[in-house]
């Protein structure tokens, strides 16, 4: 019996390993003397997703920066994030089912009664913040790990390589864009993450497209919910960001004429026409998709 265990479990781990490995969505943009690279992360991942693609460490190998949408110091330091977890917090003694609308909360409890959630623990959230909780423990759930991202991941291997990191924004800049939400905006923010965590199979799906490097796919799936339901939200999350960002990396390109950089974002940022990609070509820059 032994015997056989230890066979199955040789056999599960040879045929994890022997997976093929996330098609990366991965773009050189270059200069006449340097590059850039431009990779979509998944900002949770399972163990599975590893090891990357040749080309995704070959970019990391050749970079001597790598920019991330928050530094790494920043996201690491913990007064940063409680000052930030305290900007998501009802001042003045309201409750958060007194900022929703009766089926909003109804919806919210029915969600926690199914899950095994304290609803008393979302009391003091505002509701863009008890929206992104939800999701975070949905998204974990199903298997997904906050340590296994994108994002941490080349975080974890710049500090080993000791490279120069950089933030496209600040921790501050980032929650900026769900705590300016009008009172409207965020309730229909919470409405949609209800209802999209629910459906474990709408994230398999965003999951697998990322995997299969499906741009077209994973852009339809990212945005067409925050288009129809919000567009305002949209644009704060999404085109203004990345309109702020392409200065620095447009800079990089034309001033550093020595070296070339890793940009490593939620992989939204760099689809579309109001993706990153598509403003740097607009720019005049040469854009190849690296496979």
């Amino acid at each position: 019996m032994a015997r056989w265990l230890s066979l199955l479990l040789l056999l599960l781990c040879w045929a994890r390993a022997s997976a093929a490995p996330p098609k990366p969505l991965l773009w050189q943009v270059s200069d006449e003397d340097n590059s850039v690279y431009m990779l979509g992360s998944f900002h949770m991942l399972k163990a599975e997703d590893y090891p990357l693609a040749a080309a995704v460490n070959q970019a990391f190998d050749a970079a001597g920066k790598v920019y991330f949408e928050v530094a790494p110091d920043e996201l690491n330091n913990p007064a940063s994030v409680q000052a930030m977890m305290k900007t998501g917090l009802i001042e003045g003694g309201g409750t958060l089912q007194q900022s929703l609308k009766a089926d909003t909360w109804q919806r919210l409890q029915r969600y926690c009664q199914t899950h095994a959630l304290p609803i008393e623990s979302f009391q003091a959230m505002k509701p863009w913040l008890a929206a992104l909780t939800i999701a975070n423990f949905a998204v974990t759930q199903a298997g997904f790990l906050p340590d296994l991202g994108l994002d941490k991941h080349y975080m974890d291997m710049a500090a080993i390589e000791r490279k120069d990191t950089a933030g496209l924004e600040t921790l501050n800049q980032q929650i900026g864009v769900f705590a300016q939400m009008s009172p409207k905006d965020q309730e229909l923010f919470l409405i949609q993450t209800l209802k999209d965590m629910q459906d474990p199979a709408q994230l398999e799906q965003l999951h697998q497209r990322w995997r299969n490097g499906d741009a077209e796919g994973l852009l339809q799936l990212l945005s067409q919910d925050s288009i129809n339901d919000s567009p305002a939200f949209y644009r704060r999350l999404n085109r203004d960001r990345n309109r702020a960002w392409l200065p620095q990396i447009s800079a990089f390109l034309r001033e550093n004429t020595q070296g070339d950089a890793l940009v490593v974002v939620g992989s939204l940022h760099l689809l579309g026409a109001d993706g990153l990609v598509e403003l740097l070509k607009a720019q005049g820059f040469r854009v190849v998709r690296l496979n």
